[in-house]
């Protein structure tokens, strides 16, 4: 999903962010449809690249598009929870359900092409209500960009000076969002594999763990906007990572499984808050011009970390060390903690302060 990013960036300056959104969305529908007629291995690759190309559009429009709806900080990181929020909750109800619709609507090229239309059928219909309900506005509001509320223009001699201060900035964000997608790919898709053969658990009660996970998940995307509200930013951060790296350490450790699974479902709540606070901190403290460019850099910093992580943990689980992804995921919440600590967040307390 990575190098489609690259050029939308410019895409959605031409075309906007709202009609980029349910681009994304339709062509998402329409690879799905194809996915489901599909049988030749041409067909399913064509398939997969349209499927890549919505899903980064939408990805690169969704949350600028959202935060130029609000009008403060606070409804930014609201409205990000919110959407993350809902966002888990039916992701986990879709794959419930995904289990169930091959047998109740078993399919004529294979077994699972219904399921393909019925899920190309919902972001259909999300697309075309978005089309039509969203405004299509392109002011930002009470939270305005500072030299567009004063009126006053910055000299020209320091515009070269500032673009580099700025380009700093977002290289230093994207470097977290790195190792955020990092510690997702080392545990997040490697968690049925663990279950299975570190603790020999049947795939029944897998698929029962990991749903209910899901429901964590949405409970720290619900409590999160509170939590920053009654602690702060910086006192959130520097507590969802400490609270982070400690369970997941103690994930590693020898237990029964009954013990692992209530880690599981605790990690999966903080583990779910910090990256919602992360993500709606970074792109809140970017400039409103600057936040296409951000949401790009931020979907290939997040891929490459992922897709590292996850390529490492392949050949770890390989050779069964099922301790072993649990403490570099630990080592790299550590790592993340100290590049947020020592160059990110003091300069994001002065941007998140500056645009309050």
């Amino acid at each position: 999903m990575a190098w489609p990013a690259c050029w939308q960036v410019f895409i959605v300056k031409s075309v906007g962010r709202k009609t980029m959104l349910v681009t994304g969305m339709l062509l998402a529908f329409m690879s799905l449809v194809l996915f489901g007629f599909g049988t030749s291995i041409g067909t399913i690759t064509a398939a997969q690249l349209i499927w890549s190309l919505g899903i980064t559009a939408i990805v690169n429009s969704e949350i600028q598009l959202i935060f130029q709806y609000c009008r403060s900080k606070k409804e930014e990181t609201s409205a990000y929870s919110l959407l993350f929020a809902v966002f888990t909750l039916f992701t986990g109800f879709g794959t419930w359900l995904g289990g169930y619709l091959p047998d109740w609507l078993p399919g004529q090229t294979t077994l699972y092409q219904f399921a393909f239309f019925v899920a190309g059928g919902c972001l259909a219909l999300s697309g075309i209500l978005r089309g039509l309900l969203l405004p299509s506005t392109h002011a930002r509001g009470s939270n305005a960009p500072q030299t567009e509320v004063s009126g006053v223009q910055p000299a020209k001699s320091s515009e070269r000076p500032k673009r580099g201060h700025v380009m700093y900035f977002l290289l230093l964000l994207s470097l977290l969002i790195f190792n955020s997608g990092f510690t997702f790919g080392m545990l997040s898709p490697f968690l049925n594999v663990i279950l299975k053969f570190r603790f020999q658990m049947d795939d029944g009660n897998i698929s029962g763990l990991l749903a209910l996970s899901g429901f964590f998940f949405f409970i720290g995307s619900i409590v999160m906007p509170y939590v920053v509200e009654r602690w702060g930013s910086r006192k959130t951060f520097v507590f969802l990572f400490l609270y982070n790296m400690f369970v997941v350490a103690l994930m590693a450790l020898a237990m029964p499984a009954s013990v692992f699974a209530i880690l599981l479902l605790i990690r999966g709540t903080g583990f779910t808050m910090l990256n919602n606070l992360m993500d709606s901190e970074c792109m809140s403290a970017v400039a409103e011009e600057d936040r296409n460019l951000f949401a790009v850099m931020r979907t290939v910093s997040r891929s490459i970390g992922n897709t590292f992580a996850s390529y490492w943990a392949g050949y770890i689980l390989a050779g069964n060390h099922y301790s072993l992804p649990f403490i570099l995921t630990g080592i790299a919440i550590l790592a993340g903690y100290v590049v947020y600590t020592w160059f990110v967040q003091g300069m994001l307390d002065r941007r998140l302060q500056g645009q309050s």
